[in-house]
């Protein structure tokens, strides 16, 4: 178990990574998008949301698990919005973080495991992928406050 702590540990210090992009951030700019080819932080932070939801299987109640947000080429020629400022949006996404978490812990005996949800993938490679997924469109959050002309915490 000592491989599953590790990749726990990345993932929630993924997520804590995306709660310094989102420090400072205006309910206005949340679901902004700088250029139309180029999702906002509301969207992207909605594609992580379903994507933790879906690859895990869990059944979370959320209006960030829509369909719309599982892959950009969907999501980028209609945007989506809903009502959460910065605040809600990122607590909303952290309760659907836990609550998938909690839902893997319940469902998993083995990293080496088939996924039921991804039959091509182990719980081992869906973690691992979620820890990247994670960090990786924090990132492009940071990069889409850049380009707003935001002052972000040093990242």
């Amino acid at each position: 178990m000592a491989e599953i702590d590790v990749l726990l540990k990345a993932w929630d210090a993924a997520h804590w990574e995306l709660g310094e992009a989102f420090k400072g951030l205006q309910d206005s700019d949340v679901w902004r998008r700088v250029d139309p080819r180029l999702l906002s932080i509301g969207e992207l932070t909605a594609h992580m949301a379903y994507g933790e939801a879906t690859n895990f299987g869990i059944p979370v109640e959320s209006p960030l698990i829509d369909r719309q947000n599982r892959y950009y080429p969907v999501a980028v020629v209609e945007p989506f919005s809903c009502d959460f400022g910065a605040e809600a949006l990122y607590n909303e996404f952290e309760r659907i973080h836990q609550e998938v978490k909690a839902g893997f812990l319940g469902k998993v005996g083995d990293l080496g495991d088939q996924n039921p949800s991804r039959p091509d993938w182990t719980w081992g490679a869906t973690l691992e992928y979620m820890v990247f997924h994670v960090a990786y469109h924090t990132g492009q959050i940071y990069s889409v406050r850049h380009l707003m002309g935001h002052e972000t915490e040093d990242n």
